[in-house]
């Protein structure tokens, strides 16, 4: 964050709008001014020009960056008052043995040198001893997202719209003690803060700062905040920003598990089920205004299923995920360790396991939902009656159903034949009639047609001899090759 007095916004009537800047080059004018050894304070003076060019709070607030990733001469041991009352103490010296001789008495005295730390509690006297590790792009980046945090400050409501890093954001939120309610349909938190602006302090515009990197870090994000300004008046004007790229970002560890039970069973699912998909952390579901984050999304076609895995915790978040579990109407399922001897799940559906989830017995029971599911359910599809060939395969991921489905509900299309994975249209079939395909390999076949002329071919009367393992020749029935 910087000082409340380099915040750079312009306001529109009730809205207020950061300066966000990506003048790189002047970045660049700034760094060259760094060097070792050189003060702070002749730093300064030397950028001032600058600060005449450019606007007075962008060269500042990149400069403070600057002087914050840069090293700086070490901070006194001793409290620089008391090192300087001491060599004062004395009056005025007026010979350069003196001088010393004194110097040597207070460095015996407080054990530090007194004229390198003297000073040290000022920053303009404070020395440069090694340059920031921080390129122009990076220190941009770094100055929006200090800007933005600045702004949030002065924020006492916050509303986020995340695609990802869900899961992150509110154990930040729980840790630094924000409220917040929960909202869906778009997916949405509000953090709020005082109940009124007159009890308001500046303790939840602190706390929605630090929230921010991990907003900003997400693939695609939006906030909205209500920002107070004014001190004996105050006035609230609304901040939006989405997706602005020029920020510093973090590198959240999205392939972290909370658990060896956690990754051992993701690890298995995927080795093991290959005709359902598993997500990790997917987004999260709202539940009493607040929201809960399954460990995984399982999903085959328009089926999906969320897994908890429960293992050993307290009591209270024993209690309370249990009453998140119950205000879910979607279906889940729960991978409970057996040795867990507190709460009651007797009213989900569980799967209990020791030391290691059996991703048999959880394929089995997916299995038995899908039955139940699609024994009742009642297909209906249509396809491009332009198409010369459909595949079961293409309708099933249109509709998002398995393929075994719509074979089950297969049904006949005016115009169509179908033979075995595939509709054919009459009029190209006959056609194909007209071909004769005997002596053709069928690779070239494959090339020319597609993958559906291997069928066509066997029900037009044809059958392959094979050529070693991957092609073959196509003859007729009854002809010996």
């Amino acid at each position: 964050m910087l000082q409340w007095s380099l915040a750079r916004f312009k306001i529109a009537k009730n809205e207020i709008i950061p300066l966000f800047t990506n003048d790189v080059e002047l970045a660049k004018e700034l760094m060259s001014f760094l060097k070792v050894g050189e003060k702070i304070g002749e730093i300064k003076d030397e950028i001032k020009y600058l600060e005449k060019i450019y606007d007075y709070k962008l060269v500042r607030g990149l400069f403070t960056l600057l002087i914050r990733a840069s090293k700086l001469e070490e901070s006194s041991p001793i409290e620089p008052i008391i090192l300087r009352r001491a060599l004062f103490e004395k009056g005025p010296v007026l010979d350069e043995e003196e001088r010393e001789k004194i110097i040597e008495e207070v460095r015996k005295k407080y054990g530090v040198d007194p004229i390198k730390f003297m000073f040290s509690d000022l920053d303009e006297e404070r020395k440069i001893v090694e340059l920031p590790q921080i390129t122009a792009e990076d220190l941009i980046k770094w100055y929006n997202l200090s800007l933005l945090q600045t702004l949030l400050f002065k924020a006492y409501k916050l509303s986020i719209y995340v695609s990802s890093n869900w899961k992150e954001i509110i154990k930040r939120a729980k840790w630094l003690g924000l409220m917040y309610f929960a909202y869906e349909k778009p997916l949405r938190i509000d953090f709020i803060g005082p109940a009124t602006l007159v009890k308001m302090n500046e303790k939840y515009g602190r706390n929605f700062a630090v929230l921010l990197p991990y907003i900003v870090s997400s693939e695609n994000w939006k906030i909205e905040a209500e920002i107070v300004l004014g001190k004996k008046k105050k006035r609230i004007y609304k901040l939006t920003v989405e997706n602005y790229r020029n920020l510093k970002a973090i590198n959240i560890e999205t392939d972290r598990f909370d658990s060896s039970v956690e990754e051992k069973f993701y690890t298995d699912f995927t080795s093991v089920v290959k005709d359902w998909k598993i997500i990790r952390e997917p987004e999260p579901l709202v539940v009493g205004n607040r929201l809960f984050i399954p460990d995984f999304l399982v999903e085959k076609g328009k089926l999906k299923v969320y897994i908890e895995i429960v293992g050993f915790w307290t009591k209270e978040y024993i209690r309370e995920k249990i009453e998140k579990l119950k205000g879910i109407k979607e279906p889940i399922l729960v991978l409970l360790n057996e040795e867990l001897s507190i709460g009651d799940f007797s009213s989900f559906n569980v799967i209990k396991f020791r030391r290691k989830v059996n991703v048999g017995e959880v394929y089995k029971w997916l299995k038995n939902i899908e039955e139940k599911e699609y024994s009742t359910m009642k297909i209906d599809y249509t396809i491009d009656s332009g198409r010369n060939v459909v595949s079961i395969k293409e309708i099933a991921e249109k509709y998002s159903l398995p393929s075994e489905l719509i074979r089950k509900n297969l049904k006949e299309i005016p115009g169509y034949v179908f033979i075995k994975n595939y509709y054919v249209r009459e009029d190209f079939l006959e056609k194909l009639k007209e071909i004769d395909f005997s002596g053709k390999k069928v690779s070239e076949l494959r090339s020319q047609y597609g993958d559906f002329i291997v069928e066509v071919l066997d029900y037009l009367g044809y059958k392959l001899i094979w050529k070693g393992v991957t092609d073959a020749i196509v003859v007729k029935n009854g002809v010996k090759k």
